[in-house]
């Protein structure tokens, strides 16, 4: 229930979509319902800042799997050029090609 007869926007709008059981509203709206909630000694809607925290949480986690994700790609990419040429290194020496008697790991 909301008390007066001026509602903020926001608070409406949250009001409406929680009263619906989520059947109007957007992603958006599921978010700052995740992230608010209704306090009735107040009449409004204020910062549910443990489920703040939660989100903020999944978001690290996200962007760090991301971040190892795409090191793990890089370096077998990586991994994968080095011993392409070490083969073609070794077939030259075979032919006689590669010259200079340098070990391979130095070329």
């Amino acid at each position: 229930y909301l008390y007066g007869i001026e509602y903020p926007a926001r608070d409406l709008r949250l009001a409406l979509v929680e009263a619906s059981r989520n059947r109007i509203g957007g992603p958006v709206e599921q978010v700052l319902l995740y992230c608010f909630h209704y306090d009735p000694t107040t009449g409004r809607y204020s910062v549910a800042i443990l489920n703040l925290v939660r989100g903020a949480g999944i978001v690290t986690l996200f962007v760090l799997g991301g971040f190892v994700v795409t090191a793990v790609r890089r370096e077998k990419r990586c991994t994968k050029r080095t011993v392409v040429s070490n083969h073609r290194g070794e077939r030259e020496r075979a032919v006689g090609g590669g010259g200079g008697g340098a070990p391979p790991h130095i070329k």
